[in-house]
């Protein structure tokens, strides 16, 4: 089985990196088909983002994750 890795936005599902296929002897065979395998990266594409925009939390955007290290340190 061929597998083609795409890396998209967690939150929007833009496309951030396609790479290339990964053949198995049977590429390009007739009925052959290519597996895409998705990896979520980041959170929203730069297009996507709310950050800075008057739908944005109070605090100046969303986080990116859950672990910030703007507000603050854990103890």
């Amino acid at each position: 089985m061929c597998y083609k890795v795409v890396e998209r936005f967690s939150v929007c599902k833009c496309v951030y990196f396609q790479h290339s296929i990964d053949p198995c002897s049977a590429y390009g065979q007739r009925g052959h088909s290519v597996q895409e395998k998705t990896v979520l990266v980041g959170y929203a594409c730069p297009r996507h983002s709310t950050r800075g925009s008057s739908s944005s939390p109070s605090s100046g955007g969303w986080p990116d994750s859950g672990y910030s290290s703007s507000k603050g340190s854990y103890r």
